[in-house]
């Protein structure tokens, strides 16, 4: 009796000691998806959200639980049941088309303050309108033949390729390397002055330079989780700055930050703005870039999970009216919206938002509900167009399906009538596409949008017929939905345009935008593991012929020029060439490109990123190519214009490309090269 009596108050202590440990686990995850902030203009300051959870395996593990309690919803209660039903009765009442009406008469009329860059190139992108033009035209069309190299840099390292616009102020150049670090070398003669080494990836889409009026200079930009400030001069840590030289920040970011008055403004990956002092790196407040209302409610037995909206593309800055302008992503897990119903606002927009007095002043947005990943990549430009004999400031972003949105600076309502189309309807179970998508008119999509029959490559019958053979089961068109274990075929995926953005010259309202059309196939399935947080997975990969060439007919690579006042196309060539279909007797193709344009006031456009690693010149006026240079390496961002003594330079960094490389192992490759250009003497 005693013997089982000990039993007995072992099994109990052990039964307590069970009870207490997954009472402090419960309890942890609580702590865990409990977030305090009293930095949020626009949130509330606590907030209770499985998002919050930091240490990843405990987001797994509370998943798993939320995702059993799901998987009982749906076998126990007739409203989950019925959320998987696709039946529409408001479907076919709608009428086919709907129309966003253009501001007619309440525009923003211009201060005449945006400007192309001359000697200095400050920031990624050319300056905070993000514009990318220079007014150099030391080097113009009557001299670009004689262009030539002054001088090449190689990195010591290659862990990734080079993304970011290389910055040029005080007859210094600052780029990230292709290693870890931040490099400064001198303008002229490409000679090291010093760097920075970094355990991150530093300045991924850009960086900026700023100095006071006592000539002292910084260096500011974003390393994943840190937010980084460093001299100008010698690229020491400004101490002064954070915790000497450094903020932490609790979500990745990676584009370049602006600057507006005193206050230091990135935008994270939570996503969210968030503004800093320039001088002390304090946090003065933040704005979050979604709903602030969160959704509560079940859908199909699982939890409402909006994520994803990062603001990756970039952010830029009316500076003199103290407003940032955002682009954003898609929604999270691109291809399955089926625990995020609804539009997903602030998804695929530009957003305004007023600094100065902490609030947002409007948002637009493209693509409702984005199953396709067709976000938007690259940052806002803001420039000046002329309408109805008016000059009025806009904001303009390129999107990957080829679009040009073209907004006034002030009310964010469309200068042109934005045109929707009736969008078919998922046949996947829970997945609530949107009734429209848009189908713009003017201004002119500078590339393809939707997959057909008519768009299967036409280079040779050989490979027209495995195309055909190859897509014979495959859906594709306007806005087509996926559908459960059948291949869709669609353009977009990386663009039409992709981060590199457009080059648009300020005086007269010409843009100039590299693009490609690569035709992508994606596949969904439902996920045979009982318990995976996700009903659906998905895979991609472009559409090649049996050679390695895209599916869609040429061209696969263009360089557009777009009359911005009037949305139309002036001239489109293709960009980039497969010399072995040319000898073939092959037009020339173009090729899927990441690198991006410049424009100068030479009448030039420096363009680079294609498959067959040149940079090239076109004439501004027609398109046509006037000069080209070998590289080692594919381009792999847009080239920087400047002047030093007055010598005009062209810099460009020769890295390969990321995304290129994924679909093109045999041609492309990492590389770490940085290539000047000026004119011989």
């Amino acid at each position: 009796m005693v013997v089982n009596g000990s039993h007995m108050l072992k099994s109990k202590k052990i039964i307590k000691i069970l009870f207490l440990l997954i009472l402090l686990f419960i309890s942890f995850i609580f702590i865990e998806m409990l977030s305090v902030s009293f930095k949020y203009v626009n949130k509330p300051f606590v907030t209770f959200d499985i998002n919050n959870i930091r240490n990843p395996q405990i987001k797994k593990i509370t998943r798993t639980i939320d995702n059993i309690y799901s998987v009982i919803l749906l076998k126990v209660s007739d409203q989950h049941k019925n959320y998987l039903d696709q039946r529409d009765d408001n479907f076919d009442q709608l009428p086919q088309q709907k129309i966003i009406k253009a501001e007619s008469d309440n525009f923003t009329l211009s201060k005449l303050n945006n400007f192309n860059n001359l000697d200095d190139w400050k920031r990624s992108h050319g300056n905070h309108s993000s514009n990318r033009f220079s007014d150099l035209n030391q080097i113009n069309l009557s001299n670009v033949k004689n262009l030539d190299l002054v001088w090449k840099y190689k990195f010591d390292e290659i862990k990734r390729d080079i993304q970011a616009n290389p910055i040029i102020a005080e007859n210094k150049i600052f780029l990230p390397s292709t290693g870890h670090k931040i490099v400064s070398l001198n303008a002229e003669n490409g000679k090291k002055i010093w760097e920075y080494k970094i355990d991150s990836t530093p300045a991924r889409r850009g960086l900026i330079y700023w100095s006071d009026e006592n000539k002292k200079s910084r260096i500011y930009f974003c390393a994943e989780r840190e937010l980084i400030s460093l001299s100008a001069e010698t690229g020491e840590l400004i101490k002064q700055f954070g915790d000497n030289g450094k903020v932490k920040l609790k979500r990745r970011c990676k584009i370049s930050p602006a600057i507006v008055r005193d206050k230091l403004i990135i935008a994270t990956v939570e996503p969210a703005l968030e503004i800093y002092n320039l001088f002390s790196g304090k946090l003065l407040w933040k704005y979050y870039l979604k709903e602030t209302q969160i959704n509560k409610k079940r859908y199909g037995g699982k939890r409402y999970d909006y994520s994803g909206g990062n603001p990756w593309g970039g952010i830029s800055a009316d500076v003199d009216r103290g407003i940032v302008f955002v682009t954003t992503g898609n929604a999270g897990f691109y291809f399955n919206g089926v625990n995020r119903p609804g539009d997903n606002k602030y998804s695929n927009s530009i957003i305004a938002i007023d600094i100065i007095n902490k609030k947002k002043l409007w948002d637009f947005q493209e693509v409702s509900h984005d199953i396709w990943n067709l976000d938007i990549a690259s940052p806002p430009i803001l420039t000046s167009i002329t309408i109805k004999d008016l000059k009025i400031d806009v904001t303009i972003a390129v999107t990957k399906m080829g679009n040009t949105l073209i907004l006034d600076r002030l009310t964010g309502k469309p200068i042109f009538d934005f045109h929707k189309k009736k969008a078919p309807r998922s046949k996947i179970p829970g997945e609530k596409t949107a009734y429209y998508q848009p189908n713009l008119k003017i201004p002119e999509p500078f590339s393809k949008q939707f997959f057909s029959e008519k768009e299967i490559t036409n280079i040779s019958e050989e490979s027209k017929n495995f195309i055909k053979n190859r897509i014979k089961n495959a859906n594709f068109g306007f806005f087509q939905p996926h559908e459960l274990e059948k291949e869709n075929i669609f353009f977009g995926f990386h663009g039409g345009a992709s981060w590199m953005g457009a080059s648009v010259n300020n005086k007269n309202g010409i843009m100039y935008v590299t693009s490609h059309n690569i035709p992508w196939i994606a596949t969904i399935n439902k996920i045979k593991k009982k318990y995976s947080y996700y009903k659906y997975e998905s895979k991609t990969e472009r559409l090649f012929d049996q050679n390695g060439y895209p599916g869609s007919k040429p061209p696969w690579g263009t360089l557009t020029s777009i009359n911005l006042n009037t949305g139309k196309i002036i001239w489109q060539v293709p960009f980039g060439e497969y010399k072995e279909l040319t000898k073939k007797g092959v037009q020339i193709t173009g090729t899927e490109n990441y690198g991006g344009a410049t424009g100068t006031s030479g009448n030039l456009i420096f363009a680079t990123g294609t498959v067959d690693k040149k940079i090239r010149a076109f004439d501004s006026t027609n398109g046509k190519e006037v000069w080209s240079y070998q590289l080692e390496f594919a381009g792999s961002g847009p080239p920087s214009i400047y002047s030093v003594n007055g010598e005009q330079y062209v810099v460009v960094a020769s890295t390969g490309s990321y995304s290129l490389s994924s679909g093109y192992r045999d041609l492309i490759k990492y590389g770490n090269l940085l290539y000047c250009f000026k004119l011989k003497k």
